[in-house]
């Protein structure tokens, strides 16, 4: 009889573990979206997660800004992740937006690239074809493997409210169009004379030496982005419906707008949107 209590006490043991253990990963926060602030949120997600065990913050591939107001209006993700702040017919539909900050967009060539420095007409000129290797813009000679992007992307949209010929541009025929940050970053990755545009905070998951352009002169840092000296950027925040905004969902965003959450934000070329007081 003391044989089958010991199993008995061992398997309620068991399950009482068990249960602690589900409780502890009890809810899980998943932020489905643009790819503009995946790789920063990543790290935000990262920290959150292990300065804490009661939740789980979860960070999914790209599926675009349109995928998270899909998914955040249907009620499929209490949370979702955009590249811009929202549009008046979007708020209209109950959602609310967070800004975590503006991250520079940048001119990024690959490894094999010695260049530093690129003006509005050179980026023209080199997306429209009409200069096709780097020796041009003063640097050693190869081909320009330019990335262009579609008009709706977030970055291309901020680089066209600056510099107007982006907004309808035709892009050369050496230019290869992509759709995903995940793809630029690619490309980026293995060609050692390519040529992108991108929010500086994703270039974070490049995986060889990028070459972050200087743009008609000026570094593209969150200090020239706060004074205003580098105008080419764009905001990146969280957006979802008040009355489906889980306690992990609050306590996340409480941590993201934290003094660690900014700093976080700032190690990563972002300039942390200014919170409430």
């Amino acid at each position: 009889m003391t044989f089958f209590l010991r199993i008995l006490h061992t398997i309620i043991a068991n399950l009482a573990m068990l249960a602690f253990t589900s409780a502890a990963f009890a809810e899980e926060l998943i932020i489905p979206g643009s790819g503009n602030p995946e790789y920063v949120l990543t790290q935000l997600a990262k920290a959150f997660n292990q300065q804490q065990s009661e939740h789980i913050v979860t960070v999914p591939s790209s599926t675009g800004t349109a995928g998270a107001l899909r998914d955040v209006e249907a009620g499929t993700a209490s949370m979702g992740r955009v590249g811009r702040p929202l549009k008046e017919n979007e708020r209209n539909k109950g959602i609310s937006y967070v800004a975590l900050g503006r991250d520079p967009v940048i001119f990024a060539a690959g490894a094999g690239v010695t260049v530093h420095s690129i003006t509005s007409t050179q980026a023209v000129d080199a997306f429209s074809g009409k200069l096709t290797d780097w020796s041009e813009l003063g640097g050693n000679p190869g081909p320009i493997r330019a990335v262009g992007r579609e008009t709706t992307d977030a970055s291309r949209q901020a680089l066209s409210r600056l510099v107007k010929p982006f907004e309808n541009i035709v892009f050369g025929e050496n230019v290869k169009i992509v759709h995903l940050d995940p793809e630029l970053i690619t490309l980026l990755d293995r060609y050692p004379t390519s040529l992108g545009f991108l929010n500086k905070s994703a270039l974070g998951a490049c995986n060889s030496k990028i070459v972050y352009l200087a743009f008609d002169g000026v570094e593209p840092t969150s200090e020239n982005v706060e004074k205003g000296r580098y105008p080419l950027w764009l905001e990146i925040g969280l957006i979802y419906k008040p009355d489906a905004l889980t306690p992990v969902g609050k306590t996340f965003l409480e941590f993201v707008r934290s003094p660690a959450g900014s700093e976080i934000l700032r190690e990563h070329g972002v300039l942390p949107a200014a919170t409430e007081n």
